[in-house]
């Protein structure tokens, strides 16, 4: 059976239209997490697959990398072009289920926030360590929808149904329309255990789109609400199945 692929797709309801604290810090800390385990070294050549925008792949650049971005998606690509602008990447249209790379030409592949967009993230991995140098790492960023506050939020439904008679809203706990698969942390880990040697997992924040946690922040002082943020990020870290975000770093198998 054929792969469908959207050739168009745009990030436009990637970020919400209200940015509440919890939104505003897991966003930035995703990105800063992402970027410690990817550790870019000078003359390294590093894969940003599925790279929307380019922000990563630029990030990488500028530390001294070869960024090459990958994605499908001619109109990101166009948004990547104008972002970059000379900064020195390479912008590939093309998808992760069939790389248009020469075996073991790769030192790095990073694929943050995008894997559970891919028709076949199985393939994708077989892919990846083929292209993967000896010795080369893969660093996977990804929604946890099986997170504590995905649990909290599936146990307080039914009560703040009633309670709003609200329906039309999807609730954070399901995957979104352009999602084809459902991480989370045993998914995640059985995926990369196929392929790779897992050499470090961590996670990213806690309670993020939990009940009314949005607007309880909103009440702190920013002060309060960064330190609040930093202690449950600090949780997550140690305890990634029950994070909002995954971050998984791995190496090839010998």
């Amino acid at each position: 059976m054929g792969l469908e692929f959207d050739l168009d797709w745009v990030d436009d309801d990637v970020v919400p239209e209200r940015i509440y604290p919890d939104t505003a810090f897991i966003f930035a800390r995703m990105a800063g997490a992402t970027m410690e385990m990817v550790a870019p070294g000078p003359g390294e050549t590093i894969l940003d697959l599925g790279c929307g925008r380019a922000v990563d792949a630029l990030e990488m650049a500028r530390l001294g990398s070869r960024a090459i971005g990958l994605d499908p998606s001619g109109t990101m690509l166009h948004e990547a072009r104008d972002y970059v602008g000379d900064g020195n990447v390479s912008l590939v249209r093309g998808i992760g289920e069939s790389l248009p790379f020469r075996e073991h030409s790769l030192d790095k592949v990073v694929c943050k926030g995008a894997l559970d967009h891919f028709p076949d993230p199985e393939r994708t991995m077989g892919d990846i360590a083929l292209t993967l140098k000896p010795g080369g790492a893969v660093i996977i960023a990804i929604a946890n929808f099986e997170s504590l506050s995905c649990r909290l939020g599936k146990a307080w439904h039914p009560i703040i149904s009633r309670l709003t008679r609200r329906s039309d809203e999807r609730p954070p706990w399901e995957i979104p329309p352009d999602h084809t698969v459902k991480f989370d942390y045993p998914t995640l880990v059985a995926l990369m255990e196929r392929h790779f040697h897992i050499e470090r997992t961590v996670g990213v924040s806690l309670l993020w789109t939990a009940p009314y946690w949005g607007r309880i922040l909103e009440l702190m002082p920013r002060r309060v609400q960064r330190q609040v943020l930093s202690l449950l990020d600090g949780i997550g870290r140690r305890r990634p199945s029950m994070s909002d975000v995954i971050i998984v770093r791995c190496t090839p198998k010998t």
